[in-house]
């Protein structure tokens, strides 16, 4: 496979993105997106590395790093099947869905419940 050069510019006014693609043997192509597009393209990326992973034995995250978002809008309801659906807009890819059975629903509260009760409570500042 030809090794490939990337490049990715957004716009000054923060409406598109550039991107160019292309071998580093030839002369790379560029594309202008909208945040839809860009968010299109994302999903189907995503839509591609789950195929290329199906079958692949899921691995544990402990001790792996992974990219940490602080405060996203969340959003929590009944999922179609015996759980819960927790949803998160995550800003690089935006927002993901993930529909937890009702047993890890279980654990999920008991680890966020022992992290709480561990938690220091911020102490009120006098008025």
């Amino acid at each position: 496979m030809a090794e490939a050069r990337v490049g990715i510019r957004v716009a000054d006014d923060r409406q598109s993105v550039t991107i160019e693609i292309g071998s580093t043997a030839e002369q790379s192509e560029t594309v202008v997106l909208n945040i839809e597009q860009l968010t299109q393209i994302i999903r189907l990326l995503g839509q591609a590395r789950a195929r290329m992973v199906q079958g692949d034995q899921k691995r544990p995250l402990d001790g792996k790093t992974v990219e940490t978002v602080i405060e996203p809008p969340w959003y929590i309801q009944v999922a179609q099947i015996d759980g819960s659906l927790l949803a998160f807009d995550h800003p690089s890819y935006g927002p993901l869905a993930f529909a937890v059975p009702r047993a890890d629903v279980v654990r999920i509260v008991d680890i966020l419940s022992k992290h709480l009760a561990h938690a220091n409570p911020q102490q009120e500042k006098p008025s």
